[in-house]
């Protein structure tokens, strides 16, 4: 469905291009089983796209000495979800450092009118992602070996560690979704004051200009020459205190059906011995 694919990216350069159209998720695990940090930010969030509602979801984050978890959730909201049901939940977890990510292990669940696809990802030591289907995918592009290492997860792109003071922009951030590789450029656009919709978030944020890049996996066509417009999709990002971090708080990207935007719409944070436990199961 065309309106899914739009959700999802407006959601994925917010979940970096959070997979780009509707895909599938983890199989061999259940990341219900699996222990997690209790979160220390949590976020909601709605996308609109031509001036009404398509989706809403949250995303929860555990950052510890340690590494990191977070768990990601979106579904169709609004008039759509009257025609059409579908959700996304996303896991992904790993190292967290000011030289970069080093995730360990990426889950993805689709649920499409009741059709139900898993996906999940591991990585090894030298950073090599390996994906699992289920059910199997057929008529992938390859990507070879040195073009998926050390690139990281849709998820994992989210999060934008910086040295003290540092530029969380002009950066390039390689992403490998299970199918696709592709690079996330961005660079510096300016400083604002912003205010989200339902004043979510309102106080400074850095904007940057994306620009999608793809490598491989991506089939031409209008969409992915849509994403690869420079001027075309715009990230806020504010920095969480504290934790040498920022975190998108808006994103606006246009579309062939009107202005995408994705605003959060309620964000805390807890120091990290206040967190409370985080819940790990797809539902």
């Amino acid at each position: 469905m065309a309106l899914s694919k739009h959700i999802f990216a407006g959601g994925a350069v917010f979940g970096t291009v959070l997979l780009l159209s509707a895909a599938t998720a983890p199989a061999a695990t259940d990341p219900a089983e699996d222990p997690a940090p209790a979160p220390n930010i949590s976020a909601d969030y709605t996308i609109y796209i031509g001036g009404f509602m398509a989706a809403e979801g949250s995303i929860d984050a555990a950052l510890t000495d340690e590494g990191y978890f977070v768990k990601s959730h979106l579904g169709i909201a609004g008039m759509p979800a009257r025609f059409y049901n579908a959700k996304w939940n996303m896991t992904s977890e790993g190292e967290l450092a000011q030289s970069g990510l080093r995730p360990s292990r990426f889950a993805f669940v689709s649920d499409e009118k009741g059709t139900v696809k898993h996906r999940e990802i591991t990585y090894d030591a030298s950073g090599l992602p390996t994906p699992v289907f289920d059910p199997p995918e057929e008529d992938l592009e390859e990507v070879l070996p040195f073009e998926r290492r050390n690139a990281v997860d849709p998820i994992s792109a989210l999060l934008l560690p910086v040295a003290a003071g540092g530029n969380p922009c002009d950066r390039r951030i390689p992403v490998f979704d299970g199918k696709r590789r592709y690079d996330l450029q961005l660079s510096y656009d300016r400083e604002d004051q912003v205010t989200t919709r339902n004043e979510g978030y309102s106080g400074n944020a850095i904007v940057c200009s994306v620009h999608v890049n793809p490598r491989t996996g991506m089939r031409k066509g209008k969409f992915t020459t849509m994403l690869q417009q420079r001027d075309n999709t715009q990230i806020w990002l504010a920095e969480i205190e504290g934790e040498d971090l920022y975190i998108p708080v808006r994103i606006q990207l246009r579309t062939p059906i009107g202005a995408a935007v994705m605003d959060v719409v309620k964000l805390r944070h807890d120091p990290r011995d206040r967190a409370v436990g985080i819940d790990t199961a797809m539902k």
